[in-house]
């Protein structure tokens, strides 16, 4: 058997073989049959399509299964949707704020998954994440286009490449990339000011993504920065975008528990804090560094060229300030790098489109855009090695399917099911008839009952020093799984020592499911 650094070494060697090839051939064939035709935009924008989705095709089936965790959650659910029409009551996670008053404050992404149902679920939401992603970098590139920047392609390969963990989130079938493609429309039609275009994108972002704050928080910068450079308040913009955005909240189907839940998710879960769903944590310094560096190195770019430029247009202005605030908030949690890269791209290439004339006559340019472009190369092949290893690396929840089998064969309907969080994405997956005690977010059960959350917690951490079953007690399941895996050995532990109150009824090398008695 090989050893981990010959894996390795082989693992590159693959990437240089498949990847380097087909890099230089989409280069060809954009050099070749698109800049030197007369091809009309809208077959360079179906090119731009294709290769998008070749790129995301060989990633996403670098394993067979769903890619992460909430996947198998999301087209689930679709499916249940399709099946029984919107959910109403959330009957899956017993012990969380989700078992109260539920709203789905993602839907429209739910239905937009309806389709890839008819597939396998798990073919399915592979392909829904591929064309999805496609689209949003398809989108970018054609806003590049639109806007006269010149190198389009250049510069939306250069998002792409810029950060392991953004690549790894386009990979998740999630509402992010619909999300960006939509903020990115957004910005075109406060640029060409239609105003009716940005109230329909306002009012579908709010049924789309919970994070729709986001879109109306550009659109406020704008506003501001408009207001600067044209001397008067040009309201119809928030009239337009926040009257959307007014009118997705109120004509809503889960109106008006959709109102208190996004109060709940904004200032208790996610964008203000968030408790134990790490995405939302800050990285340690040095990992800040290392996940960054290269957005680092276009803000320092940028300002070089601001200085060599001495000129800031509205456009730019507004760039920078998105930047700088995602930047600053990128510290603070490390999911908003997914807007602060766009971001950083769009401010350089705009900063970089402005300098070209002094220097495209130059004759070193010609050569200096083939080794940017085997740079470009080189860091696609130096990150997408490291992304597979990452992906095979975290590909770990289909190895509970014999037990999540035995569960659908043998456990009664409705019964309730004690559990890891992390694992009820794909039990909900593999049978929604089923309730379970925590899933999706953990500051969901925490909301639910705070200190018995922090006795789940205990369990999970190997300190809950009772004399009674915790979980018999709080919980009074039917059924315990636990996983082998390093976050579960305090809980098996844990049942190991409460035995008396378990009969376990189907074990592997994987996981265990347990009768409580």
């Amino acid at each position: 058997m090989k050893n981990s650094d010959e894996l390795s070494v082989s693992l590159v060697l693959t990437q240089v073989r498949i990847l380097l090839p087909a890099f230089f051939f989409t280069i060809y064939l954009y050099q070749s049959i698109i800049k030197r035709s007369m091809l009309a935009k809208n077959k360079k924008i179906v090119l731009a399509f294709v290769v998008f989705l070749i790129i995301f095709s060989i990633l996403q089936f670098t394993v067979p299964n769903i890619i992460g965790f909430d996947g198998y959650f999301n087209i689930k659910a679709a499916d249940v949707i399709k099946e029984e029409g919107l959910i109403r009551e959330f009957k899956w996670t017993e012990h969380s704020i989700l078992s109260n008053e539920y709203a789905d404050l993602q839907f429209l992404f739910k239905i937009l998954l309806i389709p890839f149902t008819f597939f396998s679920l798990g073919f399915g939401a592979k392909i829904a994440s591929i064309i999805f992603a496609a689209l949003s970098f398809t989108v970018f590139y054609w806003f590049l286009d639109k806007n006269n920047i010149k190198y389009p392609l250049y510069w939306a390969f250069l998002y792409l490449f810029s950060s392991i963990w953004l690549i790894d989130r386009f990979l998740l079938t999630r509402p992010l990339p619909l999300a960006i493609a939509a903020i990115i429309l957004t910005i075109h039609f406060l640029k060409n000011k239609k105003y009716l275009a940005l109230g329909i994108t306002s009012f579908v972002f709010v049924w789309l993504f919970s994070g729709f704050v986001m879109q109306l928080f550009i659109i406020l910068i704008y506003f501001i920065i408009d207001r600067f450079f044209s001397k008067k308040f040009d309201f119809k913009l928030l009239l337009y975008a926040f009257g959307g955005a007014l009118l997705g909240l109120l004509l809503n189907p889960y109106f008006p528990n959709n109102i208190s839940f996004l109060y709940t998710q904004i200032f208790e879960v996610n964008l203000l804090s968030n408790l134990y769903n790490v995405e939302w944590k800050p990285w340690p310094f040095l990992e800040f560094i290392k996940n960054n560096i290269f957005i680092i190195n276009y803000l320092i770019i940028s300002i070089i060229l601001v200085v060599v430029n001495k000129k800031i247009t509205k456009l730019k202005l507004f760039y920078w300030v998105l930047t700088l605030f995602f930047f600053i908030y990128t510290i603070y949690s490390r999911r908003m790098q997914e807007f602060l890269v766009p971001f950083s791209i769009l401010l350089l290439a705009l900063s970089f489109n402005d300098y070209l004339p002094r220097i495209e006559p130059k004759k070193w340019f010609k050569y200096a855009k083939y080794v940017l472009v085997l740079v470009l190369a080189i860091l696609a092949i130096f990150n997408f090695t490291l992304l597979r290893k990452e992906i095979i690396n975290n590909d770990i929840l289909h190895n509970y399917d014999s037990c999540a089998e035995w569960i659908n064969d043998n456990v009664p309907e409705n019964s309730l099911v004690f559990n890891n969080a992390y694992a009820f994405p794909y039990l909900f997956f593999k049978n929604s008839d089923l309730r379970y005690t925590h899933g999706l977010d953990l500051t969901y059960s925490f909301l639910y009952d705070e200190q018995e959350f922090k006795r789940y917690m205990a369990i999970l951490q190997g300190n809950l020093n009772t004399n009674t079953d915790s979980i018999k007690q709080d919980y009074n399941p039917d059924y315990v799984f636990s996983g082998k895996l390093k976050q579960d050995v305090q809980l098996f532990n844990y049942i190991v020592k409460n035995k008396e109150n378990y009969k376990a009824v189907y074990e592997d090398d994987w996981c265990a499911v347990l009768e409580v008695r």
